[in-house]
């Protein structure tokens, strides 16, 4: 039988050495870190093409040391994934406990020793009974502590998340019960090595130590107001209920800025509103200002005392004044707005030191907000974000436009640049469209200060959505992502279900119009004329509800492959594996 050896943790000479980080180079990494006599692991994408994955672990075949397979991420083909597994004769399996249901009943078949990631005492007891061989312990609370308390309860070896110094790693080999750890940066393996930490490889090879480069350089932080953003990225504010707590309370932690979105928050804690036929009714209900606080303050706990934490507020929503005051109040340190002008912003925010970034499309746009908000209210914007055509949702421009080259966001990047200038120093912010690290270098290289990414996020764990919503953006192919028509009077871009047929047919839920959220609906004389409430199909978008939901992505939707924890995604865009920069 070919394969490589299997991990036997009851005959461990030294601890283990976990790889936790996956770069462009993460074959290499895995193979360099096997080799060395840690352990190497390959991530598995959500829906993954079997054939590249058996490829991939044919490049392998030679390497001398131990390899797995990472599964935390895995939403479909899991048999033929172990499959696989078996015949390739990897060495281990790494999930978490938020594996489905169907998954978790077939792993005990698999005969392979499985690490399990947790963050708490409950998920470990979880995982000690659905038969896990070992718990890689995570999470931002003292590891130390959650050592002692696991090992209190369970006999399992722990491995614990390394993603600070060689000292603190050594530190942490000491705990009783630590098997091992895993390394989630090269800042830490590198320093491992130096200081002859136990279980670390000797020497790095020169293969794995080319792995662990990265040439670029490291990005620059973002400065907005009076605040510095360790990494010069927003995550987009996604309606209704894909980004609030989960996800912007993560991401800050991450250090980019975390946007909760303010469309909707009545969905998100019905026991404060009132509801007719399933829905809420009128404004101050589905965009509830109690609801929208419980929201931002859930965020802001779970970002900690750095976190950034701010809203997204449509400028075209009914009570758009009121939304932003409930935003203020409830602590947002930003407000991002788009969607129509915000003219009145300031006013709406005043005797607040939040920053205030405006969304536009144009550098014309710019410059009424600037010469408004000047002349009106003596201040400028803290920011702003350019959105281009690629982005996901509503559109400011027409359908012609949407596929005019003239109209891209590098286009129209320099003009706002140029307006930008006439009036002061506050970063433009560019999105739409906006993929990975290459596409940021380019975008700054040009003189962005920061972007703004928001399809991206739909593929994390954090993301607030069903997980159905997130599967159906995950297995979009190009072909079915598209403009759709919307009662506001502008195209928006969304994955192409069941619900365009319908409304292309006559078919689709009729306008009830309950709550009244949209003034360029004229309550619900726009949904009548395409056909559909934006409201309704976008909640049940959020649940999950593939024949009435209305999926919006940006324009590379199709590309998602990978279905990660926010902090491994934000890894991949900076570069800055462990995140260092925040936790400094």
């Amino acid at each position: 039988m070919t394969g490589f050896p299997r991990l036997q943790l009851d005959k461990l000479k030294e601890p283990l050495v976990l790889q936790g980080w996956f770069p462009p180079q993460a074959e290499i990494l895995a193979a360099g870190l096997a080799e060395a006599g840690g352990l190497g692991v390959l991530r598995v994408s959500a829906f993954p093409d079997i054939t590249h994955l058996e490829a991939r672990l044919e490049a392998l075949a030679a390497v001398k040391g131990q390899i797995g397979l990472d599964l935390k991420g895995l939403l479909g083909r899991f048999e033929e994934v172990m499959e696989v597994a078996k015949r390739r004769g990897v060495s281990f399996l790494v999930h978490g406990t938020q594996l489905k249901e169907n998954f978790k009943k077939k792993l005990d078949e698999c005969e392979m020793p499985r690490l399990v990631r947790v963050e708490n005492l409950e998920e470990a007891l979880v995982a000690y009974r659905e038969g896990a061989h070992a718990l890689i312990v995570a999470g931002k609370a003292s590891l130390r502590q959650k050592l002692a308390e696991i090992r209190a309860h369970l006999a399992l070896p722990l491995i614990p998340e390394a993603s600070q110094d060689a000292a603190d790693a050594a530190d942490l080999l000491d705990q009783p019960g630590v098997a091992g750890l895993q390394i989630r940066s090269p800042q830490t393996l590198r320093e491992g090595v130096q200081e002859g930490v136990q279980g670390f490889p000797k020497t790095l090879s020169d293969h794995l130590r080319r792995a662990m480069e990265d040439p670029r350089p490291a990005l620059p932080s973002l400065k907005i107001r009076d605040f510095e953003v360790p990494y010069p990225i927003i995550q987009g504010g996604m309606g209704v209920g894909v980004s609030w707590e989960s996800l912007a309370g993560a991401a800050a932690a991450a250090g980019v800025v975390g946007l909760v979105s303010a469309i909707g928050t009545g969905y998100r804690h019905p026991d404060l509103i009132k509801m007719a036929q399933g829905r809420p009714v009128g404004p101050e209900n589905i965009n509830n200002g109690p609801a929208l606080r419980r929201i931002v303050g859930a965020a802001i706990e779970h970002a900690g005392a750095n976190g950034i934490v701010g809203v997204n507020i449509l400028c075209a929503i009914n009570g758009y004044e009121q939304v932003v005051r409930n935003a203020i109040a409830a602590g947002s340190r930003v407000v991002v707005s788009g969607a129509g002008l915000p003219m009145a912003l300031p006013d709406y925010a005043a005797n607040s030191n939040a920053a205030l970034i405006p969304i536009v499309s144009s550098d014309r746009a710019l410059k009424l907000i600037c010469k408004s908000w000047q002349r009106k209210f003596n201040r400028l914007p803290d920011a702003v974000v350019l959105e281009g055509p690629e982005s996901g949702g509503h559109q400011g421009f027409s359908v012609e436009q949407c596929g005019d080259p003239a109209y891209s966001l590098d286009a129209l990047l320099g003009p706002v640049l140029e307006e930008r200038d006439r009036w002061g120093t506050f970063p433009v912010i560019a999105a739409g469209g906006v993929w990975d690290r290459a596409d940021i270098e380019r975008l700054m290289a040009m003189g962005a200060g920061g972007v703004q990414i928001g399809t991206r996020f739909i593929g994390t764990f954090e993301c607030d959505a069903s997980m159905a919503f997130k599967a159906t953006v995950l297995r979009a192919g190009k072909d079915d992502i598209a403009l759709v028509k919307s009662p506001v009077g502008m195209p928006g871009r969304a994955v192409q279900t069941e619900l365009q047929r319908r409304v292309l047919h006559g078919e689709a839920p009729m306008v009830r119009c309950i709550s009244d959220c949209l003034a360029p609906c004229g309550h619900g004389d726009g949904a009548r004329n395409v056909g559909y409430c934006i409201a309704d199909r976008l909640d049940d978008a959020r649940i999950g509800n593939t024949d009435t939901g209305l999926f919006f992505t940006g324009s590379n939707g199709w590309r998602l492959e990978d279905y990660l924890p926010v902090q491994e995604l934000v890894e991949e865009l900076t570069g800055d594996y462990g995140l260092r920069r925040v936790k400094v």
